[in-house]
């Protein structure tokens, strides 16, 4: 069964160049988020530690070092046994969306790819082994509850083998790249995911409190939310999705000024995403302000885009009737991604609209041959059966 980590829509950071004179001057004109946010709307509440976040039970400690104990004896190296012990522990597992300290993950065994990398920190930590992480873009699970759209995202992560075990070395004329020895694990079981940056410690946490605070926004704690968001803030202050996570939530509480001043001090730091523009667009559009949200629009079309945004994009864009540009997005998936099912899915629903029942059945057809999953494969052939009825 597949699992997805709660965000709002894949992080894509713009820096521009500058030189060392311009990146000082940049620095002493950022504004922190939390100067933007309007504080006196809400109240902190008590949040997880970061402690608590990766503590393991005495039980579970043990049983780890237990079966460590074992695999090293055997000769296993140690990177190795902690996947080894990972791949053991989720025959079990369920993979489900929410994100979870390393104690409920295994008190559950569920939980979503943020849940296990925080759980595989926890024993890299026993271990004493260093770690770090990757961040991947995968299949959209496309929904909207009170304007929040969520799309798939989730963490990978290389776990190093001791240090005495040496590194390996790749020499070319330009430079000398080391490379240390490890174990990549990757949770995520589809093939369609794509690489969007590497991650360290800091990243893991910010996404640990950034998914809460997504969950809580979309049932309403907007003190929570409030909270966690500041948590988050602590470890990654330069993260779009922050600003647009705090930007939705002064949305929430209605004060639309609050939620302007965060958007557009994002920009003015040079920090965006997709998302974060999407939102600033729609506030734009709800404040009467038609030449911001057209000055926003030609950002969005400017912004080089993974498929996975281009689909949430269309997916926005046919809901509101804009077919044009909904087509548009697709295609460019597509030719960025032409083994993506759920791409073809999407042209096959504005093929149809736009009456082109041949295409509309090639394109079905086509997302037939590429999807994996069995669940979206019915889906698919019901909607290809349907399609041959109405002829």
């Amino acid at each position: 069964m597949k699992f997805y980590t709660l965000v709002i829509i894949t992080i894509f950071s713009l820096i521009t160049g500058c030189s060392s004179t311009n990146n000082q001057k940049q620095i002493l004109q950022t504004i922190p988020l939390t100067q933007v946010i309007n504080h006196a709307l809400f109240s902190q509440q008590p949040t997880l530690s970061e402690q608590a976040i990766f503590e393991l039970s005495e039980v579970e400690t043990e049983q780890f070092l237990a079966y460590a104990k074992k695999q090293l004896l055997s000769g296993i190296r140690t990177d190795r046994v902690v996947y080894n012990y990972l791949e053991n522990q989720l025959t079990n597992f369920t993979y489900h969306g929410d994100t979870l300290t390393s104690t409920q993950t295994v008190n559950r065994a569920q939980g979503n790819c943020i849940s296990l990398a925080v759980l595989t920190q926890s024993y890299a930590r026993i271990l004493g082994l260093d770690t770090s992480f990757q961040e991947m873009t995968s299949e959209p699970v496309y929904a909207k509850e009170s304007n929040l759209v969520y799309v798939a995202n989730h963490f990978r992560t290389m776990v190093y083998a001791p240090k005495e075990i040496g590194t390996a070395k790749n020499i070319n004329p330009i430079s000398t790249i080391t490379t240390r020895a490890g174990t990549l694990i990757d949770y995520f079981p589809t093939r369609d995911s794509i690489y969007s940056g590497s991650a360290n410690h800091n990243d893991l946490l910010a996404k640990f409190y950034s998914n809460l605070a997504a969950s809580a926004l979309a049932n309403k704690q907007l003190n929570m939310a409030y909270s966690l968001i500041l948590q988050a803030n602590n470890y990654t202050p330069k993260d779009p999705e922050l600003f647009n996570l705090a930007g939705i939530l002064h949305r929430h509480a209605g004060d639309l000024q609050s939620a302007k001043n965060i958007y557009q001090a994002a920009l003015n730091n040079n920090y965006a995403s997709i998302n974060l523009i999407s939102n600033y667009q729609l506030l734009a559009q709800k404040l009467g302000d038609t030449q911001l949200a057209q000055q926003l629009s030609l950002q969005l079309i400017n912004i080089e885009k993974d498929p996975y945004e281009l689909l949430v994009l269309a997916k926005n864009e046919l809901q509101t009737g804009n077919i044009y540009s909904a087509n548009k997005h697709v295609e460019q998936a597509i030719v960025k991604a032409p083994y993506i099912a759920d791409l073809y899915l999407e042209l096959a629903k504005i093929r149809f609209q736009q009456g082109k029942t041949q295409q509309t059945q090639s394109l079905l057809e086509k997302a037939i041959e590429l999807e994996r999953d069995k669940q979206k494969l019915n889906v698919y052939q019901a909607k290809l059966l349907s399609l041959s009825m109405t002829k």
